[in-house]
């Protein structure tokens, strides 16, 4: 389910963020995977929604990234599983 959902999945970059971290809405998309890239520290750290539609990430490390991407794509896939 993993693999199907990396496949379908558009992954779509937030670079400026203009509002605190905790009050971004994901955009409800299920088909989407929101990137957020913090650049304030009090936004930190970096980590995945509970829904796994929304990565956040304040100066991840490439195993970090990898790691919360993987994480995402579990949370989704079970998710759809259990028919959420």
């Amino acid at each position: 389910m993993e693999v199907k959902l990396m496949a379908q999945t558009k992954v779509v970059a937030v670079r400026d963020l203009n509002l605190p971290a905790s009050e971004y809405k994901a955009d409800g998309d299920p088909n989407t995977l929101e990137v957020v890239f913090l650049t304030n520290k009090v936004d930190g750290p970096s980590r995945v929604s509970e829904d796994g539609e929304v990565i956040f990430l304040y100066k991840p490390s490439e195993k970090e990234e990898q790691t919360l991407i993987e994480q995402a794509f579990r949370i989704r896939a079970l998710r759809r599983l259990k028919g959420n």
